[in-house]
């Protein structure tokens, strides 16, 4: 009994550092550059046009709504989002914008001009140059909708759509708590986490009633394809501060949610921020486990139908000890690397003739895009719970006991007990497993823009 106990309890991992929401205050340098911190990016198909992709990034995390007329854009930041169209993660088409200080035509008194179009050499890679021949040219204030050369553009407060216990995150990462949710008797005894609430949820919310500063736009998938184009688009964003001679060097970057967060350790989040898609395999995929299969190779029934079958001996497999199996037992995978395929580069894979509901773990990521209302959160531990190889102690004659594998997880290490139950129980039960819905505190908006208007400051109206 103590030794299964201890698969989720403890809470050490080398090189890990003090645990952060999505990319909100994700390294050093980030952390004194709020308006160049991104908190998030959102690369999807309008669902009112699919002839139309939206791309979205946020900056300025934890804004608080009694302050919102503080929070502006940085007038000496680059801010980019890059779309490699013919899969060598090297961008083919770039959107540049910009933002200077102006006569106060807006409440936040900025302007933004927005450049896009095919990427050339000096704007591909980590330093890049402002675009003076672009295809698409945007100017006009804040906080407003607007429209030009076939591109929509919002820049502004929004309510932040990202939904995480980040709280809950963190006592399991130091080890003051084993789980998400407590459970109060199991095959493995008694676990620690957070209480079921008398509205029957049990997960807090971060970022909660705060807002951040987006930038959304919408362009015609047309405008960036070319001959050469593939059927699925890589995405990510970039902020980069002045540097010599008008260009301007890259020091933050996202793309897929809380990779940088899980996987990149704390002394190397800034390298990490300042690097480029096409290195990433060489200089991270090892920071990411093996996958399970379908072989049993260790002869411990250590295969995805094995991992499987000890999630529901468990009990956290259904609620409300855990959400239910994102895949099923039968997944089929014959790689180890599936993982490290499905997450690194660390890019978004938005996939042209794909439902975005159509959970295709590997050449799509986790996820075709990222929506506003993906549960991102719960696809990844939903994921990596039935899919990353752990070493559990020879004693305790599960699938996957025995002697130290390279490339599983230790069975100590944090994370198998932040995967364990499939989910953070943001929101109540009844929504466990429906990962197109992450329990926003606000609705999003149906078009353009898309993403929730901002929290208010107390005392105004909506």
């Amino acid at each position: 009994m103590f030794l299964l106990a201890a698969i989720v309890g403890s809470g050490a991992w080398l090189g890990s550092s003090p645990a952060r929401a999505a990319d909100h205050r994700d390294s050093p340098v980030v952390d004194g550059a709020p308006e160049g911190d991104i908190t998030d990016v959102f690369a999807f198909l309008d669902p009112t046009d699919k002839t139309r992709i939206v791309f979205a990034m946020g900056v300025n995390p934890f804004a608080l709504p009694a302050l919102t007329t503080s929070y502006r854009f940085s007038t000496g930041f680059l801010y980019q989002f890059k779309v490699d169209t013919t899969g060598d993660y090297v961008e083919d088409y770039v959107i540049q914008v910009t933002f200077r200080d102006s006569a106060p035509v807006t409440a936040a008194g900025q302007t933004v001009h927005v450049r896009a179009g095919a990427a050339t050499p000096g704007n591909t890679g980590a330093v890049n140059t402002i675009m003076q021949e672009a295809t698409v040219n945007v100017t006009g204030g804040v906080n407003t909708v607007l429209t030009g050369n076939g591109v929509q553009v919002f820049c502004g407060l929004r309510d932040d759509p990202f939904t995480f216990d980040f709280g809950q995150f963190s006592r399991i990462q130091t080890g003051t708590n084993q789980v998400f949710r407590a459970i109060a008797s199991s095959p493995i005894g008694p676990l620690t986490g957070r209480p079921v609430d008398k509205n029957g949820i049990s997960g807090i919310d971060a970022v909660a009633g705060l807002n951040a500063s987006y930038i959304i736009v919408s362009v015609p998938i047309g405008a960036i394809s070319s001959a050469n184009s593939k059927a699925i688009f890589n995405i990510w964003g970039t902020v980069s501060a002045p540097y010599v001679d008008d260009s301007f060097v890259q020091f933050e970057r996202a793309g897929q949610p809380v990779f940088n967060t899980v996987f990149i350790p704390s002394a190397m989040k800034d390298a990490f921020n300042a690097g480029v898609p096409a290195d990433d395999v060489t200089r991270w995929s090892s920071f990411v486990p093996d996958a399970l299969t379908t072989t049993d190779n260790d002869g411990t029934g250590n295969t995805i139908s094995g991992r499987a079958g000890l999630l529901t001996a468990l009990g956290v497999a259904t609620p409300p000890n855990g959400a239910p199996l994102l895949l099923p037992a039968a997944f089929t995978n014959t790689s180890k690397d599936l993982l490290r395929f499905a997450l690194v580069p660390d890019v978004l894979r938005v996939a042209i003739n794909v439902d975005p509901n159509d959970l295709q773990i590997g050449q799509f990521g986790l996820t075709s895009g990222r929506r506003p209302g993906d549960n991102v959160i719960d696809i990844a531990l939903g994921v990596l719970r039935q899919l990353a190889d752990v070493n559990f102690p020879s004693a305790l004659g599960v699938p996957g006991s025995g002697p130290p594998r390279a490339g599983a997880l230790n069975f100590s290490d944090y994370r198998v007990g932040a995967v364990l139950q499939g989910s953070d129980f943001i929101g109540p039960d009844s929504t466990l497993g429906d990962v197109t819905n992450n329990n926003n505190d606000s609705p999003f908006l149906t078009t353009f823009p898309f993403f929730a208007p901002p929290h208010p400051r107390p005392g105004d109206s909506q």
